[in-house]
């Protein structure tokens, strides 16, 4: 139960209900991670999903000239690491831990799996993410735009 009820504080579960929930539970499993680790590196296979329970994590890209930026931060409640359920299932950038953090993982395979069996939680959850993807979007253009 004490799963379903961290799962609740996520903004991409909030409309499903708790027997949906139970089925992502079941998959998810907790990590910790010390200030300044790297949790995945920019172009990498993208095999988990990462939901931030507690601390800060910070969303780097490097541009064109090798620059290394900050795309985004997440904290509490956001997820990260979305192209685990997304074609080409590759990360478009890194992440860093900017504080000691606890984050849910889920495996990417797993939950597409469950998604093509409960169509209906895939299509709940990946409408959600689908509005982080465009906020991510719209963050990366705000700072391309003011950066030029």
């Amino acid at each position: 139960m004490e799963k379903i009820d961290d799962l609740k504080l996520f903004g991409i579960f909030s409309e499903l209900n708790d027997n949906e929930l139970e089925n992502i539970a079941e998959i998810a499993k907790h990590e910790t991670y010390e200030k300044g680790r790297r949790i995945f590196q920019e172009k990498s296979i993208a095999r988990n999903l990462y939901l931030v329970k507690d601390g800060s994590i910070e969303i780097r890209m490097r541009g064109a000239g090798g620059k290394e930026m900050v795309v985004d931060s997440v904290g509490p409640g956001e997820v990260f690491g979305w192209s685990a359920v997304t074609e080409p299932h590759a990360f478009t950038a890194a992440s860093y831990a900017m504080e000691a953090s606890e984050v849910l993982v889920v495996s990417g395979s797993v939950l597409r799996d469950l998604f093509k069996k409960n169509n209906h939680i895939g299509y709940k959850v990946m409408m959600k993410v689908a509005s982080v993807i465009a906020h991510r979007l719209r963050s990366l253009n705000e700072k391309c735009v003011n950066s030029a």
